[in-house]
């Protein structure tokens, strides 16, 4: 009987952070936030303060609110405040818990945190109530699973990533560092 072996290369050099934060845009009094959570290389104070503003508003909609709060937690993540991120994203998921995109952003916070197994029930999450972007929570899987030394599925949901978005740069190095090995 043959056996596989799976083997990354440099399994503790994982990126500084998850990949493919997904950003909901809300109302007019919530654009000043999103436009901030979308320009993903700079933190100002400002950027979260307008965020902050917009959740503190009385005509702002649930469904609004949480995309404000979904997008203050992504300005966070920027400033490696994780545990300020998390709570934001579970103060969204309180007002819209069916949306995939909640959880898919709150994984990537809790990996980044050194969360991994709380990550992965979260991405598992994110993936059952389909996010629509399956191939980042399947990424961001291979991350939680290799940060938790779990070679083997964090190999395969790299290979899912890459399987729902062909072609995908960051998936495609990801795979790259592993080495298939038979025996038997």
């Amino acid at each position: 009987m043959t056996k596989l072996f799976l083997i990354s290369a440099f399994a503790l050099m994982l990126p500084s952070f998850a990949s493919a934060q997904v950003l909901i845009l809300g109302s007019k009094i919530g654009s000043e936030c999103y436009q901030a959570a979308l320009i993903s290389s700079r933190y100002l104070p400002s950027d979260e303060r307008a965020c902050t503003e917009a959740i503190k508003s009385d005509s702002i909609s649930r469904r609004d609110l949480a995309a404000t709060h979904v997008n203050r937690g992504i300005i966070r993540m920027r400033k490696s405040q994780y545990d300020a991120a998390i709570k934001d994203y579970n103060e969204a998921a309180n007002l819209r818990p069916k949306l995939g995109a909640i959880f898919l952003n709150k994984g990537a916070a809790l990996i980044s945190a050194g969360r991994t197994i709380e990550a992965i029930e979260t991405l598992m999450h994110a993936i059952e109530l389909d996010t629509d972007d399956p191939h980042a929570a399947h990424y961001n899987l291979g991350l939680a699973y290799e940060a938790k030394g779990d070679v083997q599925a964090a190999y395969y949901a790299f290979q899912k990533a890459l399987e729902i978005k062909p072609d995908w740069e960051l998936a495609q190095q990801q795979l790259e560092r592993f080495t298939v090995v038979s025996t038997g």
